[in-house]
């Protein structure tokens, strides 16, 4: 299987993570380990606890998180197509990844078995009042390291949104969502751009991507990072779900408060 994945030539992210992840299991000797992998979906106080805003996607019931547990390690993912599913590291690696509940599945399982490796940390979700803290935290060491830059971000979150437009201003951000519900809001002094439609506009106006790892999962990052690419400009990913991803394929990625 890993021998045939790396004949595409236009290997996606994720297939690219599930190549390296494969050889990894080889060299552990996990692939012929009965090793079950759990994923359960959880419940929005489980998941985030008593956040401070009230329009983040998984308590608006378009999102929800699953939590992966391999070798007593967790692993979290969001996901709008969420499933349980058990079986060893053989089993998930023959999992097609056409849909949004495979790709899921495979993230948030990954999360879980790199964090049982000791090779990623920050794999489960912050709670409550450390959204609001991690945002304002990430936007000001942003804010440090790039100076007055315009920052583009791909897939609203409040607290990301609230710490950027205090620490940059809300002329430098521009914001991208795929919820019918956010585009043409104003949060933060910034409108809430249409994901599908103005996504290349962000890109075109930014210094800089923030990108939700959420992306990974809806099958969005492959054109979006091909995208910042033409234009020359980075993408961080951030957040817990594509903590695995940015390991494996070496892309940066920011998750200040996440256990």
């Amino acid at each position: 299987m890993t021998e045939k994945m790396t004949d595409s030539r236009n290997e996606r992210l994720l297939e690219r993570a599930r190549r390296e992840f494969a050889a990894l299991a080889a060299e552990r000797g996990l692939l012929g380990t009965p090793v079950r992998i759990a994923a359960r979906v959880l419940s929005t106080e489980e998941a985030i606890g008593t956040p401070i805003y009230d329009d983040l996607p998984i308590l608006r019931g378009k999102e929800v998180m699953i939590e992966a547990e391999f070798r007593g390690a967790k692993g979290h993912a969001f996901t709008s197509a969420p499933s349980s599913w058990e079986g060893s590291v053989r089993d998930l690696l023959m999992l097609p990844l056409d849909t949004s509940q495979q790709r899921a599945l495979l993230t948030v399982a990954m999360n879980a078995a790199l964090r049982s490796l000791g090779l990623i940390d920050h794999t489960v979700h912050c709670r409550s009042e450390d959204i609001a803290r991690c945002g304002d935290q990430m936007a000001r060491g942003l804010r440090r390291e790039y100076g007055p830059i315009t920052v583009g971000v791909v897939g609203y979150q409040p607290g990301l949104v609230a710490g950027l437009a205090k620490h940059f201003g809300p002329d430098k951000v521009r914001v991208t969502d795929l919820l019918a519900e956010n585009v043409g809001r104003r949060v933060h002094g910034t409108e809430i751009w249409d994901g599908v439609m103005r996504t290349d506009d962000l890109v075109k106006t930014a210094q800089l991507v923030l990108a939700t790892g959420s992306t990974v999962a809806n099958n969005t990052i492959d054109d979006l990072l091909e995208l910042a690419a033409r234009h020359g400009v980075p993408v961080i990913l951030y957040g817990v779900t594509a903590a695995a991803v940015c390991h494996l394929c070496a892309i940066p990625r920011l998750c200040l408060l996440a256990a």
